[in-house]
């Protein structure tokens, strides 16, 4: 579907308006905008809640964490976790998972942001370099 400028341009003053003084998302500010839009229903409400809802997710996954590490860390990511939060502030979600894949050492993702520490990305780094 595609969304016209006007419906964009409404999706992020609403989006806009949930947001706290913080800058995290305030969960009864959105759940308020989406029932008053489906009550309103402006022109084009569905692509408004469309391009609102693609801006929320974008917002949460912003915040996630995902800790993989090649081998069990022994508490279960709490330590890095920690660490993370301490740095970049608290996460909307923390994920670890054990994933042989990587040979050895972490990765880590928040948002955008990936820290590729383990042994597999530095051969593909490597193998990247050589071709």
């Amino acid at each position: 579907m595609k969304i016209d400028r006007n419906s964009r341009q409404l999706a992020k003053k609403y989006f806009l308006a949930c947001r706290d003084a913080d800058g995290s998302l305030n969960e009864t500010s959105v759940r308020e905008i989406v029932q008053l839009i489906v009550d309103q229903k402006p022109r084009n409400y569905l692509a408004i809640l469309t391009h609102f809802q693609r801006l929320v997710a974008l917002a949460l996954e912003e915040n996630a964490v995902r800790v993989e590490s090649a081998a069990p860390l022994p508490d279960q990511g709490a330590s890095v976790f920690a660490d993370l939060e301490q740095r970049y502030g608290k996460a909307s979600r923390a994920v670890y998972e054990e994933n042989p894949a990587l040979l050895g050492g972490l990765r880590i993702r928040r948002g955008n942001n990936i820290w590729d520490g383990s042994v597999s990305g530095r051969l593909s780094r490597l193998k990247q370099a050589l071709s």
